[in-house]
């Protein structure tokens, strides 16, 4: 079996901003990747507007791994220049060879984005500022290349094979301290 394509965006944040510039981006990416029918909306972040959705049950599990996330950073340390990753992928299911038990279906995967976060910090006012500006050049770059490689990167989706709400199940990892083999697996 071919491997995934796999994206890997560069997040900058701050610990205030932290939870906001994650779920911007992974909204951002789950507007331009999910394929069922979502109410559009916009967020503003720092100066930029991002596109969103009316998804409670999304919006609900982007919450929880970003709250996952936050406890991992401020249990580690809290010191700045700290770094995690969040995966977000998206499968196509597949009807397997039925067995003992009549009919079985598989998950595969056919694209994966690997966020990388980093975690800076500040001392005076000065420095926030500078701070926040880079966060804010970093946040446009990081949606510019989501909406570039959603646009370009097409020819590996999978065709909608079914009248399901979403045609394509989704996971979100953290994996903190890079790959494990608990996240290759799909267990965190």
């Amino acid at each position: 079996m071919d491997q995934p394509p796999v994206f890997t965006l560069d997040v900058l944040t701050d610990r205030q901003l932290l939870s906001d510039v994650l779920k911007g981006v992974l909204t951002t990416l789950f507007f331009h990747r999910l394929f069922n029918s979502l109410r559009p909306r916009t967020r503003d972040l720092l100066d930029l507007t991002l596109p969103t959705f009316d998804d409670a049950e999304l919006e609900a599990s982007i919450d929880a791994r970003l709250a996952t996330l936050a406890r991992y950073l401020s249990v580690e340390s809290a010191a700045a220049g700290e770094r995690a990753r969040l995966q977000v992928q998206f499968f196509e299911k597949r009807p397997r060879r039925a067995g003992w038990f009549g009919k079985a279906e598989e998950k595969v995967c056919w694209e994966e984005w690997r966020i990388e976060v980093e975690v800076v910090g500040w001392r005076s006012e000065a420095e926030r500022a500078t701070v926040r500006e880079r966060i804010e050049e970093q946040l446009h770059r990081t949606v510019l290349k989501i909406i570039t490689t959603a646009s370009n990167e097409k020819s590996h989706v999978p065709p909608i094979t079914t009248n399901d709400a979403n045609p394509f199940p989704y996971a979100i990892a953290l994996a903190p301290k890079g790959e494990t083999w608990g996240t290759r697996m799909g267990i965190f």
